[in-house]
């Protein structure tokens, strides 16, 4: 069983040469990824429902990156340029790979989302 605490720590971590990503950030992630997953924010988490939860956080905490610095821009003048047009890009690119690996886990450990069609055999056709 793991804490919420040793949950943020952990993704802090994976976060580590990130800029502006505070502890305050990857608490909200790791708060909205136990909600989706269907836990109390004060509950501890099961050992095998960790690597989801962080994956999920993981998704959560790149993706409001690519948010973040969707703004970025190009600048050129005579003796210098900047071209930072592909930050945000690259964050998106990983943040569709984390969701990738976050659904083949969740679908390796059993637990499938999203509808369900089955169909009823009629009852005079028996």
């Amino acid at each position: 069983m793991a804490k919420k605490s040793e949950l943020a720590e952990t993704l802090l971590s994976r976060f580590k040469g990130v800029p502006n990503v505070e502890q305050e950030d990857v608490e909200a992630w790791i708060d909205r990824s136990l909600l989706e997953h269907g836990y109390r924010l004060d509950q501890d988490v099961r050992d095998d429902d960790q690597l989801l939860i962080l994956l999920y956080a993981e998704w959560d905490g790149i993706t409001q990156i690519s948010l973040r610095t969707a703004y970025y821009f190009e600048y050129k003048d005579a003796e210098e340029s900047v071209d930072k047009r592909m930050v945000s890009e690259t964050y998106r690119n990983l943040a569709d790979s984390l969701w990738k690996t976050y659904e083949r886990k969740k679908n390796e450990a059993g637990r499938t989302a999203g509808p369900r069609f089955t169909i009823m055999t009629r009852a005079d056709r028996g």
